[in-house]
């Protein structure tokens, strides 16, 4: 497989950061059956990935050609929001993510946006399409998508696991990973915001 697409690939991955997105996502997987949550987090999936494809095929025409915006200072943002997660991440624990409330027709869409659908992920989508045929790209972001539900329902799968006298333990190990997992975001949003400003002032 071409490295670029693996790169591409990875990168994208990163960025959804499919274990965060198991931390955002503790109070739902703590409430929710598997059934129920299988198919809420599949519907937020479907969501966030027309959005992806969406932006891959027409984001830079869209944001530069009808807004004025050049994704660069998209990707600077999207840095500045994850820098922000991950110091919260890196002092707080998983304790930083806060719980979703709402019916079960609202959730798909509340977890997709913000959770899956950031500036981040938005710029990276932007990214992919401009590096790629447009089958290419979508075959990408699909296959990412794909790899994030699994990793998170797998999650919920042990989390239901290990539910009882295992618990304290769980929550112990995923407060070290979710600092440890702030440090790899802080390290990602500072690269996001260091290229982005370097493209600004090389275009400029």
């Amino acid at each position: 497989m071409d490295s670029a697409i693996v790169k591409s690939f990875l990168s994208f991955l990163m960025i959804l950061n499919p274990f965060a997105l198991c931390l955002y996502l503790m109070g739902v997987i703590d409430e929710l059956d598997s059934q129920t949550f299988t198919k809420v987090l599949f519907r937020a999936s479907v969501i966030s990935l027309i959005v992806f494809c969406v932006f891959a095929l027409l984001g830079e025409k869209l944001l530069v050609g009808f807004l004025g915006i050049r994704p660069d200072a998209l990707r600077i943002f999207g840095g500045v929001i994850f820098f922000m997660v991950g110091y919260n991440y890196v002092t707080k624990g998983y304790r930083a993510t806060g719980v979703l409330r709402g019916s079960l027709e609202e959730l798909p869409s509340a977890i997709a946006l913000p959770f899956m659908v950031g500036a981040g992920t938005i710029t990276q989508a932007i990214l992919i399409g401009k590096k790629h045929s447009p089958y290419l790209s979508v075959s990408i972001l699909l296959f990412g998508t794909c790899m994030g539900f699994l990793i998170v329902i797998g999650f919920k799968l042990f989390r239901d696991y290990l539910k009882g006298a295992k618990e304290k333990v769980f929550e112990r190990y995923v407060n070290i990973l979710s600092r440890i997992n702030g440090l790899f975001i802080g390290t990602i949003s500072t690269e996001m915001v260091v290229s982005g400003i370097r493209n600004l002032w090389f275009q400029s």
